[in-house]
């Protein structure tokens, strides 16, 4: 199923921060909702400093 283990990371980083955004998205009041947003870009900061690390790790 995953052939690198760079999709393994994205695929147990995702469900969480996509369940926080949509949370955040519901549950917020109108005017802080483009705070959801926020989710999305610390989902990729996350991301790639795991593989930064992964790959140093690796050399």
């Amino acid at each position: 199923m995953f052939k690198d283990f760079k999709n393994k990371r994205y695929w147990i980083l995702m469900p969480p921060f996509l369940l926080t955004s949509i949370i955040l998205a519901i549950y917020l009041p109108p005017k802080l909702k483009p705070l959801a947003l926020l989710s999305v870009i610390v989902f990729w900061i996350v991301y790639y400093v795991w593989n930064y690390f992964g790959k140093k790790k690796s050399r």
